[in-house]
């Protein structure tokens, strides 16, 4: 047994000399061995290339973020109108350009110690803030602001959270609004004594569209027209208020009017409700939506019916006239038949008091009495006079 035992012990010892002698002599488990060392050089360098990459593209993106900062901050300075950018939570400034700092009269070298000057109670940082909390910017709010250098004016402003310069800040714009204000006040003016005149004008007035349809209409034109308000007139066509004879001229000064900035035409009569007529005197000037642009058609109508009527009046008194003149002539150049006992006249074959002769043809009325030259031969005095004082008879 004893022999068993030093027989395996002695082969066992064996394999094992033989086995280190086969690793020692490169065999395949000493080349993995010496492998592994190389697989961790490679690694290594693997690692080192993975954080120089890193390293590379990090420095490359803080260079691409660097110039990022400095084409917006060029951007900002170029901007036509005041750019500034605050402290989210002291409202100091982080950047103002070149607008701003004069706008604002802000210190060129100083400026991060000031803020931006809000004096409009309706509008300040405190309610900029709670706007932007619950909409994340604002947009034209109108407000005032007194600059540091005393001038007041009325500013546009708008505002948006950002981050900049790694704090969190309010990117806010402003532009001096007076001229506009001050333009608008010009406006508003001119478009309050146009509308006085348009209101308060005698003539009237409406606004039409080439193909005329009634846009705009004066109290004094509804009047004209017969109807109760200038809201009835708007949206309808101007020429079916017309005699139906007379449209097809008022439609001739519209088409003319393109050619024309200023026409004037005929006599034109305006059909009212009530069956009766008025007779206008109609001006066109060619005008211009200022808005849009579209072309219009300002219509002036003069009441021109009592002026009418006086003229046809005249005419009928010149018309009777006339053919008295005529009948003159006709007399003057004809012998009458004058019957003295019974004082009537002949006239085409007709006998007539003298009377009525005169009265018809002649517009005279015969008065009785004896004239001058009949009391003469009479022997009597000039009516008027008595006989004392006639002068005596030599």
């Amino acid at each position: 047994m004893a022999d068993v035992k030093g027989v395996v012990a002695s082969s066992s010892a064996g394999r094992i000399a033989t086995t280190e002698s086969w690793v020692s002599a490169g065999s395949p488990l000493a080349f993995l061995d010496s492998l592994g060392g190389w697989v961790d050089l490679a690694g290594l360098a693997v690692l080192l290339l993975a954080l120089l990459l890193v390293v590379l593209f990090y420095r490359r993106m803080l260079l691409d973020l660097r110039r990022s900062e400095q084409r917006l901050r060029m951007l900002l300075e170029a901007a036509p109108f005041a750019v500034v950018v605050t402290r989210k939570d002291t409202g100091l400034f982080l950047f103002a350009n070149r607008h701003a700092i004069g706008l604002l009269g802000l210190s060129h070298d100083n400026y991060r110690t000031q803020r931006v000057p809000y004096t409009d109670p309706r509008w300040d940082r405190a309610r900029l803030l709670e706007y932007l909390a619950l909409h994340g910017r604002a947009e034209n709010i109108e407000g005032n602001i007194q600059a540091y250098d005393g001038r007041r004016f009325p500013a546009l402003t708008s505002a948006a959270l950002v981050h900049f310069d790694g704090v969190d800040a309010i990117l806010g714009t402003f532009q001096d609004i007076s001229s506009l204000r001050e333009a608008e006040l010009k406006v508003r003016s001119s478009e309050a004594r146009m509308r006085a005149v348009f209101e308060a004008a005698p003539d009237g007035i409406v606004i039409v569209d080439p193909g005329g349809v009634i846009h705009h209409a004066s109290d004094s034109s509804a009047a004209l027209v017969g109807v109760a308000g200038a809201a009835e007139l708007v949206g309808k066509q101007v020429l079916d208020f017309l005699v139906a004879e007379d449209r097809s001229a008022a439609r001739e000064l519209l088409l003319a009017v393109g050619h024309d900035p200023t026409v004037e035409g005929p006599a034109f009569r305006i059909e009212r409700p009530d069956g009766s007529h008025a007779w206008i005197e109609p001006r066109a000037v060619r005008s211009a939506d200022p808005v849009t642009g579209h072309p219009a058609i300002v219509l002036v109508l003069r009441d021109i019916t009592r002026r009418r009527a006086a003229q046809d009046a005249l005419a009928a008194r010149a018309s009777e006239l006339q053919r008295a003149l005529d009948s003159i002539a006709r007399l003057q150049n004809a012998i009458l038949r004058v019957c003295a006992w019974t004082k009537q006249v002949n006239v085409d074959g007709e006998w007539i008091p003298i009377e009525h002769y005169l009265a018809q043809h002649l517009g005279l009325k015969i008065s009785h009495g004896i004239s001058e030259k009949g009391l003469a031969m009479l022997d009597l005095p000039p009516e008027g006079k008595t006989s004392a004082d006639e002068p005596p008879k030599k």
